[in-house]
């Protein structure tokens, strides 16, 4: 098995390699990061060290060292400092290109996983660049399911191990919470709507929280994102076929074509082994469908910049 980080210098590539790393996940990791090679190097020395005993490689690479890769992970991208997504689209559509081409070349039978925002629309331009099959194109976008998750269970009072909950749409501000999917030790759970409102409001608030620490630290939620790609990478490489939202490049499922968003994904050796289709509520639909209109324009964008 080999897997490898294109922008594994950044906040989440160092973090999401670091989690492949210690759980064993790959027997080579190549690291790849064409703007700080530097510090790049350090964090293959230091990752290196921490994998002794685990039998694995750890290896700084350039674009070549893609060749073969079973799962290449895209985590490179301009520094998001606004507080929407998609403001970042234009500049980082063409790394978007440049890294479709690379793959085309090196590894055509990868599965490629993005975690470069806005999700949605870059993971559509990776399949179209790209040309591969959509199920092996897979868009980062569990955080939402797992900040829902979070807020359940403090409204509950529960331990987290004992709630399911999902989040479909846009991996942004029209995403769709669906309260529906709530369970509760692996049974249905009807939320009261005072309970609603209040993780209504706490996602909501969220951006009002995230975004200002951003401007002023740099941090980005990488610890949280390089837990759930590792938990993407788990479900490939042991065919595990567990059920985690993902963006994926629709063709007919939820009445969509020609767009990615998040659904619920049975991942596999194969990439996206199925798409389920939940049985949601009408008012879930009507947001979902909000949703939808929101991220067609975006659709639209990178379509137009196909030749």
């Amino acid at each position: 098995m080999k897997i490898s980080i294109i922008g594994a210098a950044g906040n989440v590539g160092s973090a999401a390699a670091f989690n492949i790393a210690i759980h064993h996940l790959t027997d080579e990791l190549v690291m790849i990061d064409n703007y700080s090679r530097d510090k790049l190097e350090q964090y293959v020395y230091d990752l290196n060290t921490a994998v002794t005993g685990l039998d694995m490689l750890v290896r700084a690479g350039s674009d070549e060292d893609l060749r073969d890769s079973n799962i290449v992970l895209m985590a490179a991208g301009s520094a998001q400092v606004t507080a929407s997504r998609m403001e970042v689209l234009p500049q980082n559509l063409p790394i978007i290109r440049e890294v479709a081409e690379k793959i085309k070349k090196y590894c055509p039978g990868t599965i490629i996983i993005t975690a470069t925002n806005p999700i949605d629309p870059l993971n559509y331009a990776m399949c179209r660049y790209s040309g591969l099959d959509r199920k092996k194109i897979i868009g980062y976008s569990a955080n939402d399911s797992i900040r829902f998750r979070m807020f359940i269970t403090q409204a509950l009072s529960l331990k987290s191990s004992q709630v399911e909950a999902t989040v479909i749409g846009e991996h942004g501000n029209s995403q769709v919470l669906l309260f529906s999917s709530i369970k509760v030790k692996g049974r249905p759970f009807p939320i009261n709507p005072e309970i609603k409102l209040q993780v209504q409001q706490q996602v909501a608030n969220l951006h009002s929280i995230i975004e200002p620490q951003r401007e002023k630290t740099g941090r980005t939620a990488a610890w949280t994102t390089s837990v759930g790609l590792s938990a993407v990478c788990h479900a490939i490489v042991h065919n595990t076929r567990e059920i985690i939202p993902c963006s994926v490049v629709l063709d007919g499922e939820y009445g969509c074509h020609e767009l990615s968003m998040s659904v619920p994904a049975v991942l596999g050796n194969e990439g996206v082994r199925e798409i389920q289709e939940l049985s949601i509520s009408a008012n879930e639909r009507e947001l979902l469908h909000h949703s939808i209109s929101a991220l067609k324009p975006a659709m639209k964008y990178v379509e137009e910049t196909i030749i």
